[in-house]
């Protein structure tokens, strides 16, 4: 075995720990773990990010689900356009993209793209967990019909994303729930965990093309260590300093962003 696939399987327990502690941020590194590490196109590392983090999200979900944290009602409101734009995104704009098309003289390929969309997306998402948000009181919003508006095109965005990149949504899902229905933050971190569960298996079945493409063997192992993460990630999150280690991690996802974006832009002009 390659030492950098070694790397990249002990990159997976990292994958675990974030979903562990925070509910998110593990879809972030994912695909470029699968990318630039495993050496996967982007078009098929997309399903296998969402492989990883379905399975890893919904084995996340389990105790929470026992212990009724789960708003289940709020899933079914942010899931069904959530689940509808997923499989418009990855059976109709996905495949619009062009393999490769010509800007003047710079050759642009789709994988290029989408590692592009996917750079903008961490830095969206890194930008947001190190942002101070206003605590919200519980009901505050949530009988309000406009924000239960706000939350369906949540719900389509996150889906968009999902079928575009490959990433759960939790840093979006999460403020999402709790500012818009006043969900308090454990109860949206256990339902956003749910909803991107179910969010990546779908998208995945969408493309089941695609698994012919997979190699099981990385996918499979990277996967159970993934859970490994997940284990202890769920056992520390009660002993660390959430705030501070989601602006620790929320500074390293900025660094990741920038560089992916560089790197992609280096490959535009070198083509």
């Amino acid at each position: 075995m390659e030492l950098i696939f070694i790397a990249g399987f002990i990159l997976a327990v990292l994958v675990g720990l974030s979903m562990g502690l925070m509910g998110s941020g593990g879809s972030i590194l994912t695909l470029p773990i699968f990318v630039y590490i495993f050496h996967i196109e982007p078009q098929y590392a997309l399903d296998y990010s969402l492989f990883s983090i379905g399975i890893l999200a919904l084995v996340g979900s389990i105790s929470p689900l026992k212990k009724r944290e789960i708003d289940l009602k709020t899933t079914a409101i942010f899931l069904i356009p959530s689940l509808i734009s997923v499989f418009l995104t990855k059976r109709y704009l996905l495949v619009a993209i062009p393999e490769s098309f010509h800007l003047g003289e710079i050759a642009v390929s789709r994988n290029h793209i989408i590692m592009l969309l996917f750079s903008m997306v961490i830095l969206i998402s890194a930008t947001a967990m190190v942002r101070k948000r206003k605590q919200v009181q519980h009901d505050q919003f949530r009988s309000g019909i406009g924000q239960i508006f706000n939350v369906v095109l949540v719900g389509l965005l996150v889906g968009i994303m999902t079928g575009l990149v490959g990433a759960g949504g939790g840093f979006i899902i999460v403020p999402a729930l709790v500012l818009l229905l006043g969900i308090p933050l454990k109860q949206a971190i256990a339902t956003s965990l749910f909803i991107i569960g179910l969010n990546a298996s779908f998208g995945l079945i969408a493309n089941y093309q695609f698994l012919e493409h997979m190699n099981w063997f990385i996918l499979v192992t990277f996967t159970l260590i993934t859970l490994i993460g997940l284990q202890i990630g769920s056992k520390w999150k009660d002993k660390l300093d959430a705030a501070k280690l989601k602006n620790i991690f929320g500074y390293f996802l900025i660094s990741i962003g920038i560089l992916i974006f560089v790197f992609e832009i280096i490959q535009f002009v070198n083509h």
